[in-house]
This record gives C-alpha cells, structure tokens and sequence, in this order.
C-alpha cells in the first residue's frame, strides 16, 4: 500500500466481531476518561452509589441518543463527540473544582483519549487494509496501563494548573477546547491515509508539549512566589519578619505623605520572656512565641500587617488607624492573651504583654514612628510591665532619655 492511498470505511456494514471488539474499546475508553477525570478532579462529600448512577446514567443516555441519532448522521464520529460533553454533568456533580477546572480536565481528558482512539484506528487501517478492532482495543488498554503512571508523574502537575485556573488565568481552560475541536475535526474524517494520521500524530506530539510548557511555567512561577514569600516571612512563627515590615512601613509612610491618611504601629513585647526560657527550655519558648504570635494574628483586622521584629518582640502596622483605634485593638490584644492559658508539657503557663502605641505626625520618619511605638512599650516596661502605653502621653523627658 503507498503512502497515498485512502481508505474509506463503511463503519455502518462492519462485521459483528469487529463491533463487538469496538464496543469493547469504548468500555475501555470510558473507564480510562473517568479513572482520568477521579485522577485529576477532587470528589465531593457524595456517597459512591450517587457517583455510580451519575456516571452509569450518563453514559447510557449517550448510547441510546447515540443509537438515535446515528443513522440520519452523516458522520458518527462528530455525533459521538458532540454527545461526550454530556459527561460534563456528572463532573459538575460529583467533584469540588471551579467550572473553569473542570472544563479543562475534561477537554484535556478527552482531547488525549479522542486523539489516541483515532491514532489507533487509522494504524489499524493502514497495517490491516480494513477496521479490525484488536489494535484499536490494544491501545485503549495501553492507555489504562499508563493510567498509574499519570497518576503519579503527572497529576501534582495538572493540580498546580488546576490550582491556577481557581485563581487567575482562567483562560488556560480554552486551551484543551481548541485541541478538543481540532481532534474532533481530524477523527471526523472517514478517509484514512498515512498523511492524515502523521498530522494527527504531531499534533497529539504537540499537544503534550504545550501541557508540559503550561505546567513547567507553573512550577517555576509557584516555586518563585514560595521562595519570595521564605524571604518575608519568619520561620518560627509564620508572621511577617522584620524585612517585610520595614518595607511596608515605608510604603505606608509614603502614601501618608501623598494622602495624609495616617497610621498606627503598635510594638509588642512579651513579659519576662527569658525566665521562662530559662525555666522551662527553648523549646518551650518557641511554643510560646509560636501560640502568642497566633492569638495576635487572630486579634487584628485583614488589612493590618504583623510582623515578628526580632526575639519576643512584635510589630504592627494598622493602616487607616487613628489613635483611639489604635489603643483599642491594643488593649484587646493585651487582654487575649493575658486570660490565654498555654499549656505545654503539663505546664500552665500565663503570659502579659507590654504594648507601645504611636500614630504617625506631621514630621514623622518612617524610622522615627518605629522608634516612637518602641519608646512607649521599653517606658511601659520600666515602670512595671503588662500595661500599654501610647507614645503621645509620654513627656519630652522619657522620650529623649530612650532615644539618647
């Protein structure tokens, strides 16, 4: 047979064995669709006889439609394509994601198993003269072979474009839709050569390529984005560090420079930290540090940012906040943690907080506010501990004896 030759398939007068065997290979295709579809997706609270009917019900809606429709179709194979997206019923309700990610599941899905049956069926044509079927079913049960190997190389892959997709970038989903309609379009035809099938071959090719682009940028990016959130964040406690702080501290200032919206910052230190360090160990400290930092994570609003400014110390930088504000979110943090009961390792241990408050003035540095909430919690330590202080009552004395 020459590379040119075409073969047109009667697919209406096919022998009884050769249906049978292509019935077998869409069992063998559904199966691998939705072993696919639960490899990638994340089922809902649903009890399995519920996803059982959703996908059993599906499926036999589509063969009898399918039955329905095929003798006045002119061509069966769009009919069986056009009817597939039926399945995206069920997706809808047996898994969690965002439409926009079960879209793209399952146009990827089908996209890879439209593309591999049509693979198959122009092989079989072009080595046996005519449709047989076993080649075909052979590579559908290669397919489902493969299946836990995708399972394990691939899918933390398509969870992280997944991951995307629920965020930004929903446009990502349009991507297996276009390839899903270009498969559609070369399975579509009944005429069979080798110069159709090299096409359909370098565009699956292609396809998996442009995936592993999609999903490497992904990586990349989200390794990056991990990275730079290390650099800002405190590994102990998971609050801001002192980089980050500084840094929003100055964009704050600056945008109080342009509006004259003030701010406020608060600087929090723990009472008698290193008895306690001493008494019962580092490790009981770093608990401490970590429950304390969390009960001041929950006290404050979304906009404020925390930070972990060195040691026992903590900072905040309530945006949008004048002074009687301020003293108030100070005062229920303050009193939190003071009625929190940690306990480690059978050991009851209560904590106070020593708390300096200053809210940002004409003049202000955005090193000269630092120091001022600074002033106002080392004051209220000197004179006794577990008290806040706002800076502004302080007079010029306390003030200049910090500072000097």
């Amino acid at each position: 047979m020459s590379d040119s030759t075409q073969i047109v398939v009667d697919f209406a007068n096919l022998s009884d064995i050769t249906l049978t065997i292509i019935n077998l290979s869409r069992v063998a295709f559904v199966i691998a669709n939705i072993w696919l579809f639960y490899s990638f997706l994340t089922v809902k609270n649903r009890p399995i006889w519920f996803q059982i009917i959703a996908f059993a019900s599906t499926w036999a809606t589509i063969n009898c439609l399918r039955d329905f429709i095929m003798p006045i179709a002119p061509n069966h194979y769009w009919v069986g394509y056009i009817l597939s997206l039926l399945l995206l019923i069920p997706l809808s309700l047996v898994f969690k994601e965002t439409l926009h990610a079960k879209l793209f599941v399952f146009f990827m899905v089908s996209s890879f198993s439209q593309a591999n049956f049509s693979i198959f069926c122009s092989l079989e044509i072009l080595v046996f003269g005519n449709m047989v079927g076993w080649l075909l079913l052979a590579g559908l049960l290669l397919e489902l072979a493969c299946i836990p190997l995708i399972r394990i190389y691939i899918r933390p892959h398509i969870k992280n474009i997944l991951d995307v997709l629920d965020q930004q970038h929903r446009v990502f989903s349009f991507f297996p839709m276009l390839s899903f309609a270009l498969v559609a379009f070369y399975a579509g035809q009944t005429t069979y050569s080798l110069f159709t099938c090299i096409p359909l071959v370098l565009f699956t090719l292609m396809m998996g390529f442009s995936y592993y682009l999609i999903a490497v940028s992904i990586d990349q990016t989200k390794c990056n984005q991990q990275l730079e959130l290390a650099s800002r964040t405190d590994s102990l406690t998971s609050l801001y560090n002192r980089r980050h702080m500084e840094t929003r501290i100055q964009e704050e200032h600056e945008r109080y420079q342009r509006t004259g919206v003030e701010f406020a910052l608060i600087s929090i230190d723990v009472d008698l930290f290193k008895v306690i360090n001493d008494r019962y160990g580092h490790a009981c400290g770093d608990f401490l540090l970590k429950s304390v930092s969390e009960d001041i994570r929950k006290s404050v609003r979304q906009s404020d940012t925390v930070a972990r400014w060195g040691g026992d110390e903590f900072l905040l930088l309530l945006p949008g906040t004048n002074s009687k504000i301020a003293m108030e979110l100070a005062e229920h943090i303050s009193k939190t943690v003071g009625k929190h009961r940690y306990v480690y390792e059978n050991n009851t241990l209560s904590v106070t907080l020593t708390i300096g408050v200053a809210v940002i003035k004409s003049g202000d540095t955005a090193d000269g506010i630092i120091k001022n909430a600074d002033t106002g919690m080392y004051q209220g330590k000197r004179v006794g501990r577990n008290r806040v202080v706002f800076f502004d009552n302080l007079d010029a004395g306390v003030t200049l004896e910090y500072l000097n």
